[in-house]
């Protein structure tokens, strides 16, 4: 591209977005890259300080930024996003349906190594609302080098996708409240409600609720029945401390569960226990889940599952980064 005067650009065609900026008011692109440049134009540029346009050459062994952050964006981008059009060399990606945002770090990290581009994006594993903005790519130059197109794309394709969105399934799902005090009587369950409304605003069934003892006979016995009559995931609440009482997790591990983990780097709700039997789902969730309606593990983590994403004890761990959520009252 070459570098004109204003005045001197009148009956040329602008090479890169002139970006207009009121304080308060508004910032974005005064002219488009494309636009020939008109003599009433002339005067608009100067007054907001551009006294000289970058205007289209024919340069050769470059791409200009726009089509430069639209190929880098198409390319790292999975399924079920789309993008939008390319505006100051930014082009941001959105999320086709509710879903679990799931992000190659390496992949990532390896492309803002590089000199011109950047691409900033929402933490892994955030669930996100259909149309919601999820991730912003941006060249830095007027235009880069074939050469450096070249090695985004090979990153992109070495690490596909570096963004993915996964859709929320739905799933049959048994909840079991625990503790002896709610069957002798002395309390009454209600938290478990907070839980359901949850779930069922998630696009879940949640077909059995059922208030149990803190018995770990009576808690491996339920869950094998539960899954027996279909259930895809089993919720246990309550008992999942270390009091004498607390017998939730005995029952769990006499199921003959594989545990992913049994504690998780997250306040409010480190007693988090995440199982799988033969496909199915068995947790112990803490009772943060059941006096908030979000801001705990149980928030953070349930989309993951109902997305099908099966977590490992790594990605769990670099939970911690982020994971003082600090919900208030808990």
């Amino acid at each position: 591209m070459e570098k004109v005067k204003a005045e001197q650009a009148v009956g040329k065609v602008l090479g890169s977005d002139v970006t207009e900026i009121i304080p308060g008011v508004r910032k974005g692109p005064l002219f488009k890259r494309g636009h020939i440049i008109k003599e009433e134009d002339v005067e608009k540029l100067l007054s907001i300080g551009k006294h000289y346009v970058w205007i289209l050459g024919k340069d050769e062994g470059f791409v200009n930024e726009d089509d430069a952050a639209n190929e880098m964006m198409q390319a790292i981008k999975g399924k079920n996003l789309y993008a939008n059009s390319p505006s100051e060399s930014i082009v941001k990606l959105f999320a086709e349906k509710r879903g679990v945002v799931t992000i190659d770090t390496e992949g990532l990290r390896e492309i803002n190594k590089l000199k011109d581009p950047r691409i900033a994006v929402v933490y892994n594993f955030s669930f996100v609302e259909k149309n919601a903005p999820v991730a912003l790519g941006k060249v830095m130059p007027l235009e880069i080098p074939i050469s450096e197109m070249a090695e985004i794309k090979r990153i992109a394709e070495e690490h596909y996708p570096i963004i993915n969105l996964l859709p929320l399934k739905k799933h049959k799902i048994a909840i079991f409240p625990v503790g002896n005090e709610f069957i002798e009587g002395r309390r009454k369950e209600t938290m478990s409600f907070n839980v359901i409304h949850y779930l069922e605003g998630m696009g879940q069934n949640v077909f059995l609720r059922k208030v149990l003892p803190d018995d770990a006979s009576v808690v491996k016995q339920n869950a094998l029945s539960a899954i027996d009559n279909g259930a895809d995931i089993v919720i246990y609440m309550g008992g999942m401390a270390v009091d004498p009482d607390d017998r939730t997790t005995e029952g769990i591990k006499e199921m003959g569960v594989d545990i992913v983990t049994y504690g998780v780097p997250m306040w409010p709700g480190i007693t988090f226990l995440i199982s799988y039997k033969n496909g199915k789902v068995v947790l112990g969730i803490p009772g943060a889940a059941g006096l908030a309606k979000s801001g705990t593990s149980f928030h953070r983590i349930m989309p993951i599952i109902l997305a099908d994403y099966t977590l490992s004890k790594e990605e769990i761990v670099t939970m911690g980064e982020g994971g003082f959520i600090n919900a208030k009252n808990l």
